[in-house]
């Protein structure tokens, strides 16, 4: 049974397939029209063989549902009879005719595209015609892998009134076996290889936060991740400790860059932030390889999404919003953190854990180790066993 993954947000889903064909299963790739160029999956690997499964298509771009032929759609799908899918996935797989057989979202596609908004009217019918056949994608999926959000979003998920069987987990987002067994090798020169060797000399701690600096100019309310509350948290603590050798690594993506760097300059910290360009994964990683610590988001709470799977998976310490009893039911332990979600807070998380390198140390430890149990292992053997299901089911 041939396996196809539509879309590649985030490379989790090159991840997937990678951890699919690794357990002998026929499974490709295809990249939507649309999607970034730092999420191709030469982004996420220091090997060229993807290319022999990872297919481009030609469809994909949610502003020209309309004008699409879907006969196209429906020839490239037809050589799979396991689909998987996210992004605006549901949707064309429901205008063809098709059925999911498991929706595996990254966010926008769950909590935007499918509902009615206003957006510029030359595309508005588009996005009008893509929500009806997104809700109609996701509610005919068979399956719904999706880890628990917070009760806010969990409200969003519950209007979709999806009849089926929603599995709580993150999809395995992040192939890990490209960053271990002396992966460093491969990214030991180069200006950003200098660029850390430099920093990682001048500093006795360097801290990264890699996600998309989003925390006062943004399109809908999910996307904010109160990068604000990390810089003045942060000033605070660098202007109390004058002689510690301290740098923020930050970077150039999203859409308040300026605003940041005008809030790093108003608190006079510009000497203890350093900014980097947006990057591919596989550069990215390398920072976050020589880091001390990893902020993620403070303003929602939240479990598992791409900076923090990041950061587990590289065994690093991890700050960031996390309210425990909304996740506690559906792990019997979640990874160890430190938990902010204020300016306040971060300084004190500074304060009371900077120094305590061998106590970081086994954080990060422990969370590498839920990682693998709950966000490589676990994934992986679910969507299987649905796989394995269905094709017993077709040669029965």
């Amino acid at each position: 049974m041939k396996i196809g993954i539509i879309g590649n947000m985030n490379n989790s889903y090159f991840s997937l397939a990678r951890y699919l064909r690794d357990e002998g299963y026929d499974c490709e790739l295809l990249i939507l029209a649309n999607e970034p160029v730092h999420f191709d999956p030469s982004c996420d690997t220091f090997s060229e063989d993807y290319s022999s499964y990872c297919k481009n298509v030609s469809w994909g771009d949610a502003g020209d549902f309309l004008k699409q032929d879907f006969s196209l759609v429906e020839k490239d799908l037809a050589p799979y009879q396991f689909l998987i899918g996210n992004g605006p996935a549901p949707a064309y797989v429901a205008k063809v005719g098709r059925i999911l057989d498991v929706f595996i979202p990254y966010g926008y596609d769950i909590y935007s595209l499918p509902f009615f908004r206003l957006v510029h009217p030359i595309r508005q019918l588009a996005y009008a015609s893509v929500a009806r056949y997104q809700r109609k994608g996701i509610r005919e999926s068979s399956y719904i892998l999706f880890d628990r959000t917070n009760k806010a979003f969990e409200k969003v998920i519950k209007k979709l009134n999806y009849p089926g069987q929603r599995i709580v987990s993150p999809a395995p987002m992040i192939y890990h076996k490209d960053y271990e067994n002396g992966w460093h090798e491969k990214t030991a020169t180069g200006p950003l290889a200098v660029q850390l060797k430099k920093l990682r000399a001048e500093s006795e701690i360097l801290l990264v936060q890699h996600g998309r600096q989003i925390w006062k100019n943004s399109a809908d309310q999910w996307s904010y991740k109160g990068n604000n509350l990390l810089v003045e948290g942060y000033a605070q603590f660098v202007k109390e400790h004058p002689l510690m050798k301290i740098k923020l690594v930050l970077f150039e993506y999203g859409d308040d860059v300026e605003e940041t760097k005008k809030l790093v300059g108003q608190l006079g910290v510009e000497n203890a932030v350093v900014w980097m360009p947006k990057m591919a994964r596989n550069k990215l990683m390398t920072v976050l390889a020589a880091s001390d610590m990893i902020i993620g988001e403070l303003h929602h709470s939240w479990l598992t999404y791409g900076v923090a799977l990041e950061a587990l998976c590289m065994g690093k310490p991890f700050m960031h919003k996390r309210i425990d009893s909304e996740f506690s039911d559906d792990y019997p332990e979640l990874y160890p953190m430190l938990h902010a979600f204020s300016a306040q807070s971060v300084y004190e998380g500074l304060t009371t854990e900077i120094k305590n390198k061998s106590g970081l140390k086994d954080i990060g430890k422990k969370g590498r180790e839920w990682f693998m149990t709950y966000c490589v292992n676990r994934p992986v053997a679910v969507i299987k066993k649905m796989i394995d299901e269905k094709s017993s089911a077709i040669h029965a």
